[in-house]
């Protein structure tokens, strides 16, 4: 066998030397692997940490998601409901087809049915309906009670009536009212306008 320093010392000081040599290369596995491994494992695990808090921050607003489209879901068929009973336009010829036809239901003859200036609330109109039919007093009651059975929203007043000169079974009043109606509008009245967007260019 070679003789070499090592093999000259003595049995201590190869320990010594054995036992540095093992700490040295503890250390160098350490400081290349072990600490970078270790640290690797902590950003990982903060990592995951963040992302479950954010997954269950994730999963409390789809929750809350849900229920808000159950609550959007309920005031637009809400909102429907209201349109029906105060709707946004006056529609005039699909209002005079449904009283022309309760009339008609009721064996009344309409005369007149004039639609009125609307008068300006808060946050809808009054639109009155200036109107006179024929027939009998019978009729009329049951003309007034469908009527005031729409969806939309028609209150009847100023009613006058009348004995006809020539009667028959079926006909013997004029009756005259005002039917008012009701429509809804987004700006409440006395608002000032929006303004007009302004137009590109300068004049000159």
């Amino acid at each position: 066998m070679a003789d070499n320093a090592l093999t000259r010392m003595s049995l201590a000081g190869q320990m010594g030397v054995s036992l540095f040599l093992a700490l040295l290369i503890g250390l160098l596995f350490w400081w290349q692997y072990l600490s970078p491994a270790m640290e690797e494992e902590k950003q990982k695990t903060a990592r995951l940490e963040n992302l479950q808090r954010e997954i269950r921050a994730l999963e409390v607003t789809a929750n809350k998601l849900a229920e808000f489209q159950r609550e959007v879901a309920l005031l637009e068929a809400k909102l429907e409901t209201l349109k029906r009973i105060l709707p946004p336009e006056k529609e005039t010829p699909d209002l005079m087809r449904k009283v022309q036809s309760l009339a008609s239901q009721s064996s009344l003859l309409i005369k007149t049915f004039t639609p009125g200036q609307t008068v300006n609330k808060e946050f809808y109109q009054e639109w009155p309906i200036n109107m006179s039919v024929e027939g009998n007093y019978h009729n009329l009651g049951i003309f007034f009670d469908r009527v005031g059975r729409l969806s939309r929203l028609v209150n009847i007043g100023n009613i006058k009536i009348s004995s006809r000169g020539e009667q028959t079974v079926s006909n013997t009043i004029t009756a005259s009212c005002v039917a008012t109606t009701f429509v809804y509008v987004d700006t409440p009245a006395g608002a000032p306008p929006a303004a007009a967007p302004a137009r590109g260019g300068a004049r000159r």
